[in-house]
């Protein structure tokens, strides 16, 4: 942190870990107020649209008045195309919704960005060579969507979501404030598969499987055609 420019630095025996069980108070700042979030990605290839257009859309109810919306932009592509991938977690109720936080995640490798560890958002996406299903997704490998980048170690506790009516956006608790609620959607934009990180390799033909899902076990699946 002294390295990222932070001057008053101090080092807590037993970490936030101790300081939560010792009953010390844990708030966190919310610094968005749009609706709707974005994660940049930066890879040296240069992003295409599609010549494909037909969008592809599925909407799926995940617990307690939540649905998982994810979409993506087209369902075939040129090699060398990009794909827009847009998720996000929605309360359908009509009244505020606080719903628990959870680690139910159905398939491994879900994720949104690069540092995985420190996104607050409560889904993730995964792409993988080939069609799957729910039956046989564990037999699956995801693809590397982003390019290795330094991530922080710190990992955000977080015991649930506050969720507007008939929004997406959600205070985060603890510490979290309704009135400047965190969206809960983004889009990722994905470009072909990484090599350990950092050759990027355009997607090769054939079919693929995005899988979306959240931390209280929800997956969605939709399909896209390379040729």
């Amino acid at each position: 942190m002294v390295g990222l420019g932070f001057i008053n630095v101090q080092n807590i025996a037993g970490g936030i870990t101790a300081w939560i069980e010792d009953g010390y108070p844990v708030t966190a700042p919310v610094t968005t107020q749009s609706t709707t979030t974005s994660l940049t990605i930066t890879t040296t290839s240069t992003v295409t649209t599609p010549t494909s257009t037909t969008p592809s859309t599925t909407t799926v109810q995940s617990m307690n008045g939540l649905q998982l919306q994810v979409s993506i932009n087209a369902t075939s592509l040129t090699s060398g195309e990009s794909l827009q991938i847009a998720i996000s977690e929605y309360n359908a109720l009509s009244t505020g919704n606080n719903v628990a936080a959870a680690t139910n995640w159905k398939v491994n490798g879900l994720t949104i960005g690069a540092c995985p560890n420190i996104n607050v958002l409560p889904f993730g996406l995964a792409v993988f060579q080939g069609s799957y299903n729910s039956q046989n997704i564990s037999q699956g490998t995801p693809l590397e969507l982003f390019g290795a980048v330094p991530c922080a170690q710190l990992i955000r506790f977080i015991s649930g979501y506050d969720f507007l009516p008939d929004s997406n956006n959600a205070a985060i608790m603890p510490g979290g404030d309704i009135a400047s609620p965190t969206p809960m959607a983004t889009t990722e934009t994905v470009n072909g598969t990484y090599a350990k990180g950092v050759q990027l390799t355009p997607f090769p033909t054939g079919t693929y499987t995005v899988v979306a899902g959240d931390e209280w076990g929800t997956l969605e699946f939709l399909y896209f055609t390379v040729k």
